[in-house]
């Protein structure tokens, strides 16, 4: 149950809930055949992390696998995948929920017209999604000791961390199909459609990928020069300047050196 629950988490928000009353516990029962493949927007309004272990990467297939164990490791492990999972919900019960049903309908309706989600009339075989309504425009990632010479204590990382979210408006302009090409990637052994964007956190410009999922992974690339546990901070950033930040629980880390 683990396995399946941060496989979700970790690389395509795939909120499938259901309840008798949606009024009384915030969720989205999508119906069947809606128009638009997204069913719900979230605006920036507090983000959580986490650290998990056995995401890995293949750039020459441009796959990312999913290998994470049930149980977290007591040291983490560069080469085993280390990675941020920042997770930009709805802050609350409902709150800053934008939907097809509820108080911001209008909002919804407008956005899903702004990307042109309009046509997918598809039943819900892959899940729904859900995506920001604001453009973000920097993420920022820290840490409380040094990774290494190049990156003392509270210094950026963001040239040693890569990024890998769903590009919803992608998918949504390919005529709902996977997008492939040079940093698209694809989830070995998943179902459903995914449109998966990857590059370099130093590098992406986020103001291309408006609109993107609610789940974002940071990979940490580099392995410290020293054995020890460390704290990252994360920090996003809208494109209206609104910037919500939060730090993970300390993990231990295997480096370099003992």
């Amino acid at each position: 149950m683990k396995k399946l629950f941060v496989l979700c988490l970790a690389l395509s928000l795939l909120i499938i809930t259901s309840c008798d009353d949606k009024k009384d516990c915030g969720c989205v029962s999508p119906p069947v055949n809606e128009k638009s493949y997204i069913q719900g927007f979230a605006e920036l309004d507090e983000i959580q992390v986490r650290v998990i272990s056995g995401i890995t990467v293949d750039k020459t297939k441009n796959t990312i696998t999913n290998n994470v164990n049930i149980k977290e490791p007591e040291v983490y492990d560069v080469k085993n995948g280390v990675s941020i999972h920042v997770d930009i919900g709805y802050g609350g019960q409902g709150r800053g929920f934008i939907g097809w049903y509820g108080s911001n309908t209008d909002y919804y309706y407008e956005l899903v017209e702004k990307i042109g989600d309009t046509s997918y009339n598809t039943k819900y075989g892959d899940g729904t999604r859900h995506a920001n309504a604001d453009t973000l425009r920097y993420i920022n990632v820290t840490c409380d000791k040094a990774i290494d010479s190049s990156h003392p204590a509270g210094s950026s990382l963001n040239d040693i961390f890569s990024i890998y979210f769903e590009d919803i408006c992608a998918y949504v302009k390919n005529g709902y199909k996977p997008v492939t090409g040079p940093n698209y990637y694809s989830i070995v052994n998943d179902y459903g459609s995914h449109t998966l964007f990857g590059d370099k956190l130093l590098s992406v410009n986020l103001a291309d990928k408006p609109h993107g999922g609610l789940s974002l992974n940071l990979m940490l690339e580099t392995t410290p020069e020293h054995t020890d546990e460390y704290t990252f901070t994360v920090s996003v950033t809208n494109k209206q300047g609104k910037t919500v930040e939060n730090t993970t629980e300390p993990i231990r880390i295997k480096g370099i050196n003992p």
